[in-house]
């Protein structure tokens, strides 16, 4: 019978990170599930784009915490830090890249890869 062994795949590159650069401590009401108060300087992490975490599915809510999401930026309470890059397909190799930006454009592998 075969060894099995669990591998440790990193998906870090799938995640996005918001940072409080208010200056102090605050209540975001917005960043799921039910809102996140985080000291200055704190990051908050979730899996998958940022807006799309914020967005509960209801026209109503959604639109209450996007508007949330974007005054918090604009009002120099919150910046992204990061967010994932677009999945692409090379159709040539069938590889999956992501999309890189170091001085210019390019494509690099997703970081699941490096895992393997």
């Amino acid at each position: 019978m075969p060894h099995s062994s669990t591998v440790t795949m990193d998906t870090t590159c799938l995640y996005s990170t918001v940072k409080n650069i208010s200056g102090g401590t605050r209540k975001f009401g917005f960043l799921p599930p039910h809102g996140r108060e985080l000291k200055d300087t704190v990051e908050f992490t979730v899996f998958g784009n940022i807006l799309e975490a914020v967005s509960r599915g209801e026209r109503a809510t959604d639109t209450r915490h996007l508007k949330g999401l974007e005054n918090a930026i604009e009002s120099g309470l919150l910046e992204i830090v990061h967010t994932p890059a677009p999945l692409l397909q090379d159709i040539s190799s069938d590889a999956t890249k992501m999309l890189t930006l170091d001085t210019s454009l390019g494509v690099a592998d997703p970081c699941w890869t490096d895992s393997l």
